[in-house]
């Protein structure tokens, strides 16, 4: 599995619910996670740029992509932005084999 960050912000009608239910937000996301066989990892509610933050563990972009889609027709999220952690290690080996000429003046 890989782990994804995924950072958003909630609508008007999201951010209203948010403060005025009773919904308990880490609990309907892990149900949202598990349904597609992801789990739902750590989830805040932050303050600046954006809303919230949710780390996931997935078996593939997709999946995370089916719930974000899912989430933002629902109308109460928008501004999904999701990344994918990666191994440096892998990077570095990968990244020994690189053949790259840099342009010159």
């Amino acid at each position: 599995m890989s782990r994804y960050i995924t950072l958003g912000i909630y609508t008007n009608q999201g951010a209203a619910g948010l403060v005025d239910g009773d919904s308990d937000r880490r609990a309907a996301m892990e149900a949202a996670h598990s349904s597609v066989g992801a789990k739902l990892v750590d989830y805040y509610i932050t303050r600046g740029q954006y809303d919230f933050c949710v780390i996931a563990d997935a078996d593939s972009f997709e999946v995370m992509a089916a719930m974000h889609l899912k989430a933002k027709g629902s109308g109460t999220v928008d501004n999904l932005v999701t990344l994918e952690s990666v191994d440096i290690d892998v990077v570095r080996s990968v990244a020994k084999n690189v053949q790259f000429t840099p342009p010159t003046a």
